[in-house]
């Protein structure tokens, strides 16, 4: 299964996720659905067939979707008044500006419970490997609440700026690999490989976006400058092609890093 396969069935999976009438289920898929890149349920699902040639779709998908709706609470609390304070994401507004601050606040609460349920019952499901996949979803979901507190506080130095985006971005990005790789039956060595695969990609991924919003003040690129920068970004997809290369079918992953850091807005 190519990636953008496995994205159409993850969408048409992820969809069943969301079946009220209410005001209150719209705004819930609407912070779901909207021009997301879907980057930490592909990890998933890259994770996985990096070290299976049968990787367990099922427990895939069911883990992307966590992750996924992880990922939109986060980005529904982040665009608060009292965090960013963004009125645009995407291109259209924001959840508390179309619905109001009160349900912004309560649809990142839904979605975070809803995938505290999808995890609580695919461990049921599944599982041993599923349930050790869950702990670190569940785990990176507290580290990236404890970047974005290192966010809101301020940074100043490069050091400063890796260690907030190890946890606000990477924590993620670094569960979603692994989950997959683990739910696959990937070995400590092979686990060790895809670690540090999404680390390196992690911290691209960033930096990457960092250079995309040319003027941003807050941001790693207005500490070291976009030519360090960009010599960061491409040493981050180096590293993360070669962890790659050490898993049994990483093709997928080396093209993967690569297509992040070409990407376009």
């Amino acid at each position: 299964m190519t990636v953008s396969e496995f994205t159409e069935l993850f969408e048409r999976c992820f969809g069943t996720l969301f079946d009220g009438g209410s005001e209150f289920d719209e705004a819930l898929a609407y912070a779901c659905f909207g021009g997301g890149k879907r980057v930490r349920p592909t990890g998933v699902w890259l994770g996985a067939s990096a070290v299976s040639a049968a990787p367990p779709l099922v427990e895939v998908l069911s883990l992307g979707s966590a992750i996924e709706l992880i990922h939109s609470y986060s980005l529904v609390h982040d665009d608060l008044p009292a965090m960013d304070n963004d009125d645009m994401r995407r291109g259209r507004p924001t959840v508390h500006k179309k619905y109001g601050e009160a349900a912004g606040i309560l649809v990142g609460d839904a979605l975070l419970s809803k995938a505290s349920g999808v995890l609580a019952s695919g461990a049921v499901q599944f599982g041993g490997r599923y349930a050790v996949a869950a702990q670190l979803m569940t785990k990176a979901a507290e580290d990236m609440v404890r970047g974005q507190v290192l966010d809101l506080a301020g940074m100043r130095t490069e050091e400063e700026f890796r260690k907030m985006y190890a946890l606000k971005t990477g924590a993620l990005i670094r569960a979603a690999f692994l989950s997959g790789a683990t739910v696959a039956g990937a070995s400590e060595e092979m686990l060790r490989a895809v670690g540090e695969y999404a680390d390196a990609l992690g911290l691209g991924f960033q930096v990457a976006d960092d250079l995309l919003d040319e003027g941003e003040e807050n941001s790693l690129v207005a500490v070291i400058g976009a030519d360090a920068a960009r010599k960061l970004l491409d040493e981050c997809t180096v590293t993360a092609k070669a962890r790659a290369a050490e898993l049994p079918f990483g093709e997928e992953l080396a093209a993967f890093a690569e297509k992040l850091r070409t990407r376009k807005k």
